[in-house]
C-alpha cells in the first residue's frame, strides 16, 4: 500500500472540490446570517406578541396577512406621532408657563400685614426766608452778577438746583461734589419736622410732638419725612454703604416684621413697624401740615405748592420723582387705603425666577439693601448704571464710598442716565457698534445684569384719595378765636390715611402644572392613543435587558453543549492521521 504525505494530499486537492469548500462555506456564513436576522425577527414577534400596547399584537401574528400587518403598523405609527405632538404641547405649556395667578381661598385681615410707610415731601425746597433761591438764580445766570457771589452761595445754589427741576440745574456748574457738604446745605435750608408738622394723632390718639412718629429720611427730593418705614439697621447693608452721611435715621425700635414671613403668631399688636388694627379714619393716621405763604419759591418747583404723598412697603426706600399723590395747601386730604398683596407657593421654588416671574428673597442678592423688592432693586440698578455713565451719582441714590456725588454740572447726564436705562434693551438691539462710547457698553452691561423682578412675596398699597377745602380761619372765628398777625401768613393743610376695609384679597402665584400633573397628562395621552402604562415601561426595559440576557445565555449555553457533543462523536487523531492512508 503506497503512503502519502499529508501536505501531498490538500496540494492535489483538484480545483472543482476547492470551489465547493468555498460554496459551502458562504452558505454557512449565509445561514449564520439568517439565524441572527431570524433571532431579531423572532425576538420582535415575541415582544408584540406579550405587549399590552393597543395594535402590536397584530403586526406579529403568523396568521395575519401582510395587508392587515401594514394596516396595523400604520395606524400604530399614526396614533405614536400624534400623541407625541399633543405631549410636546403639553411639554412646552409647562416649561414656558408653569404659573398661574389666582385668588386666596380666604381673605387677609389687615391686621397681619404691617400699615403703609408714609413719606412727606415739601415742595418749596429752601424756605426763602433763609435762601432765596429765585433771588439767586438770575443772580447765577446774569454774567454781570455771577461775579460778586461768593464760593459760599454759588455752591448753596448749585446744592439747591439739585432737587429742583432739571432745567434749572446750571450746566456750568460743578460735575462733583461732597456729598455730606451738599446734605448739610440742603439740610440749612429746608424745613425740619416741627416746622412742617403741626400735630398728628395715630390710631385717634393725640401726638405731642409729630417726630415721635415721622423721622427724617433722604431721597432724590431731598430731606423728607418718613412714617413706619424699617430703620437703617434692617433695610440698608450699612457695611457697604457710605458714611458720609445717613439716609435714614437709626431705629431704636426692635423690629418683628419680614416681608417673606409677616408678623411672627406671638408678636403683640403693638409693635414694630406698626401693623393696621382696623378700618376707617379712627384707626388710622392724622397730620397736620403748614407752611408761610412767604417761604413758597415758585420757581424751584413750579407753580404747585403743596406737600408730595407716597404710601409704600415698610421695606422700601420710596421714590417720591417717580409716583406720589399731592396734598396741595389749604386742603384736607381724605386717602383710603387698599392692599394688593401677592404670594407665592413653596412649590414654585424648584423653578427659575425667570419662569415663575418673581425672587425668593434668598436668590437675589442686593448690595446696599437687606430686603429685595423691585423698588429696592431698580433703585440699586439705576444708581450703578449712572455711575457707570456719569462717573457719579445723585447723593438721594444709596452708594458705596468709592463713587462721587454728583452736582449740577452732571444733573443733565444724571437725567439722560435715567431715560437710557429704560431704552436700553431697545438700543442695544438697534446699535450693533458699542466700541465709540466705552460707558455707554459698560452701562448696558450694568442694565442687562438688573433683571428686577419682583419679589416673590411683595405688598402693594392703592390709594383712593378725596379732598375739600381747609379753611382754618373760619374754624378760629366761629370760636372766636384771635388769629395773630404773624399767623395770618401761615397755609395749612390735613391728610387722612387709613385702611378702606377690615380684609382684603390676597392673589397667590401657584404651579399651573406640577410634576404630578404633567405626569397625569402625559400618562392620559399615552393610554389613551395606545394603552400605555407605567408597567409598559417595565415591560420595554425588561425585554431590552433582561429578556435580551436570558437569551444570550441560553445561547452560549445551547454553543456549549453542542460543542461537546460534537467532540464527543468527533475521531481521535490517529484515527485522523488512518483516514491518508490508502
Amino acid at each position: 500500500m503506497k503512503r502519502h504525505s499529508r501536505s501531498e494530499s490538500m496540494g492535489n486537492v483538484p480545483e472543482n472540490d476547492i470551489d465547493k469548500i468555498e460554496q459551502s462555506a458562504a452558505k454557512g456564513n449565509a445561514k449564520i446570517k439568517r439565524g441572527k436576522i431570524s433571532l431579531i425577527k423572532q425576538y420582535l414577534v415575541d415582544y408584540s406578541a406579550n405587549s399590552n400596547l393597543h395594535g402590536l399584537k397584530y403586526i406579529g401574528e403568523k396568521e395575519r396577512t401582510s395587508v392587515e400587518k401594514i394596516f396595523w403598523l400604520f395606524m400604530f405609527t399614526c396614533c405614536v406621532i400624534l400623541c407625541a405632538g399633543l405631549i410636546r404641547k403639553v411639554w412646552l405649556k409647562w416649561n414656558e408657563s408653569p404659573v398661574i395667578v389666582s385668588f386666596a381661598e380666604n381673605s387677609t385681615p389687615v391686621w397681619q400685614i404691617p400699615y403703609p410707610a408714609v413719606t412727606v415731601c415739601f415742595e418749596t425746597k429752601a424756605q426763602q426766608t433763609k435762601f432765596n433761591f429765585t433771588k439767586y438764580y438770575h443772580l447765577y445766570n446774569n454774567a454781570s452778577t455771577v461775579g460778586n457771589l461768593t464760593d459760599e452761595e454759588r455752591n448753596l445754589f448749585e446744592d439747591v438746583s439739585l432737587v429742583c427741576d432739571d432745567h434749572l440745574a446750571p450746566a456750568g456748574g460743578r460735575k462733583f461734589s461732597l456729598g455730606n457738604d451738599t446734605v448739610e446745605n440742603l439740610k440749612q435750608v429746608l424745613p425740619n419736622v416741627t416746622e412742617v408738622f403741626l400735630g398728628c394723632k395715630w390710631k385717634d390718639i393725640p401726638r405731642d410732638s409729630c417726630s415721635d412718629l415721622f423721622s427724617p429720611i433722604l431721597t432724590e427730593e431731598g430731606l423728607c419725612y418718613t412714617f413706619n418705614t424699617m430703620g437703617a439697621e434692617e433695610l440698608f447693608r450699612t457695611e457697604n454703604l457710605n458714611t458720609d452721611y445717613d439716609y435714614l435715621e437709626y431705629s431704636n425700635r426692635s423690629q418683628t416684621w419680614s416681608l417673606e414671613n409677616g408678623y411672627p403668631p406671638n408678636t403683640p399688636l403693638e409693635t414694630y413697624p406698626h401693623r393696621g388694627t382696623g378700618y376707617g379714619a379712627k384707626a388710622g393716621l392724622v397730620f397736620l401740615l403748614r407752611a408761610k405763604q412767604v417761604d413758597l419759591d415758585y420757581l424751584c418747583r413750579g407753580p404747585v405748592q403743596g406737600f408730595k404723598i407716597l404710601l409704600h412697603n415698610p421695606a422700601e426706600l420710596p421714590r417720591l420723582s417717580q409716583q406720589y399723590f399731592r396734598s396741595p395747601l389749604s386742603q384736607e386730604v381724605v386717602v383710603a387705603v387698599k392692599p394688593k398683596m401677592m404670594t407665592t407657593s413653596e412649590g414654585l421654588k424648584p423653578y427659575n425666577p425667570i419662569g415663575r416671574q418673581c425672587y425668593f428673597p434668598s436668590e437675589r442678592y442686593l448690595k446696599y439693601f437687606k430686603v429685595y423688592t423691585q423698588a429696592n432693586c431698580e433703585m440699586e440698578c439705576l444708581t450703578k448704571f449712572t455711575y457707570a455713565r456719569c462717573g457719579c451719582v445723585h447723593f438721594g441714590m444709596p452708594h458705596g464710598p468709592e463713587m462721587q456725588v454728583c452736582n449740577a454740572g452732571s444733573v443733565g447726564c444724571i437725567k439722560q442716565a435715567q431715560m437710557e436705562l429704560v431704552t436700553v434693551e431697545i438700543q442695544s438691539g438697534l446699535e450693533k457698534e458699542t466700541n465709540d462710547n466705552d460707558t455707554l457698553g459698560e452701562a448696558r452691561r450694568v442694565a442687562a445684569e438688573c433683571k428686577c423682578l419682583p419679589a416673590c412675596t411683595s405688598i402693594e398699597y392703592e390709594a383712593e384719595t378725596s379732598q375739600a377745602d381747609y379753611d382754618w380761619k373760619a374754624i378760629f372765628k366761629a370760636f372766636n378765636l384771635p388769629i395773630d398777625e404773624e399767623d395770618k401768613d401761615l397755609l395749612y393743610a390735613r391728610v387722612m390715611i387709613f385702611f378702606k376695609e377690615a380684609q382684603f384679597i390676597t392673589s397667590r402665584r401657584s404651579e399651573l402644572y406640577g410634576q404630578t400633573d404633567f405626569l397625569a397628562n402625559c400618562g392620559g395621552l399615552l393610554g389613551l392613543f395606545m394603552g400605555f402604562s407605567i408597567l409598559s415601561v417595565a415591560e420595554i426595559i425588561y425585554f431590552l435587558t433582561l429578556r435580551l440576557f436570558c437569551l444570550f445565555w441560553k445561547r452560549q449555553q445551547s454553543k456549549k453543549r453542542n460543542v461537546l457533543k460534537h467532540n464527543a462523536l468527533s475521531p481521535t487523531n490517529g484515527q485522523l492521521k488512518d483516514l491518508h492512508i490508502y
